[in-house]
């Protein structure tokens, strides 16, 4: 009895692009066991050949969820060939690293991983002082920040590591943590391993509201400052009957629907906005006490992100949202001497 496998896992995969896994037994079946992190069964299966052969497909699916709660999967595949009711020689044992992303990327995952952050942005990022920012990538690497600044002094910062294990971690790359008494900042580069990222400050600093926090197609959160104009438009349905032979309103459904613009972004930003767009967890944020919080979760039920090549073309985008809950009767009391968002400044009060 034999167990013999054509396809060649290599050491690191995206969710989204596991190949088909094909073998061959002599035996009667083959149960086949997935395993994750912490030796955890996620599949247990007894599998019949056709012509002595079985194919494994569509693992990505099998794998995708996963693989986004743990964001790096130490996947394990053991093949045990059967005859009859009993096991026959020992396993055949497939092994790899799956990092969840939901994009087609052309570059394999370990060039990527090795190379880049887990973010789509692929250029400078624009920001301001006061605003929170974060980079995430797979691996161990020591982070460091070269921050430039207006009379063309330099000087390093380590950033600090705010979560992560062994497979990966999250850093705080904001601003405001580079800053250096009687310097100016202009722009600062992050380093990790190869990794680069480039942050140009905004010394407009315009006041940015909404503020979102969303999940990206690599299964970790990004922050986006929207600096155009955002409105609230309140909608209500209204079922009424008469009762007691007055005409009364018995149920008020309220729909909190907000309409924003993301402000003009460079081609870059542009691009990656459209990971807010697809996103499946979105909340909306605060900026209270010089500190943002995370508030409610909210829901995009419309989005316009046109892009053109025309030489006058202004990269923004428009979109609507609504609190996810039922109840959209929602007081923010940490906004409070603000009308609705955080464009009304205090010059409004």
């Amino acid at each position: 009895m034999a167990i013999t496998v054509t396809t060649t896992l290599a050491e690191e995969y995206f969710s989204a692009s596991i190949p088909d896994i094909d073998f061959s037994i002599t035996g009667d079946a083959a149960v086949v066991t997935f395993t994750g992190n912490s030796g955890e069964v996620i599949l247990e299966t007894t599998l019949y050949p056709v012509a002595g052969h079985i194919r494994l497909r569509d693992l990505s699916g099998l794998v995708d969820e996963y693989a986004r709660a743990a964001l790096v999967l130490h996947l394990s595949i053991s093949i045990q060939e059967m005859v009859g009711q009993s096991a026959s020689g020992s396993p055949t044992v497939l092994s790899t690293d799956v990092v969840f992303c939901r994009a087609d990327i052309s570059e394999d995952a370990a060039t990527f991983c090795s190379g880049r952050f887990l973010s789509l942005l692929m250029g400078t990022k624009i920001t301001a002082l006061g605003r929170l920012e974060y980079l995430h990538f797979v691996g161990t690497d020591i982070a460091s920040v070269t921050a430039h600044y207006s009379d063309g002094t330099t000087e390093s910062f380590t950033p600090t590591v705010i979560q992560g294990n062994d497979d990966y971690k999250t850093i705080d790359v904001s601003a405001s943590n580079f800053l250096t008494a009687e310097k100016t900042l202009t722009y600062y580069v992050v380093t990790v391993g190869s990794r680069t990222q480039r942050y140009n400050i905004d010394f407009a600093a315009p006041d940015a509201a909404p503020i979102l926090l969303f999940t990206n197609s690599f299964g970790v959160q990004e922050l986006l400052y929207c600096t155009g104009e955002h409105e609230v438009k309140p909608e209500y349905t209204r079922s009424s009957a008469y009762m007691d032979g007055m005409m009364r309103n018995y149920k008020i459904e309220e729909v909190r629907k907000f309409e924003a613009d993301t402000g003009v972004m460079n081609t870059a930003m542009a691009n990656w906005a459209d990971e807010l767009f697809r996103s499946d967890e979105i909340y909306i944020c605060n900026f209270y006490n010089n500190t943002i919080n995370v508030g409610k979760e909210i829901t995009i039920i419309d989005s316009k992100s046109e892009r053109s090549n025309l030489l006058n073309a202004i990269d923004r985008f428009t979109f609507s949202y609504r609190y996810a809950q039922r109840n959209n009767n929602v007081l923010q009391l940490q906004r409070a001497g603000r009308i609705f968002d955080n464009t009304f400044d205090n010059t409004f009060n």
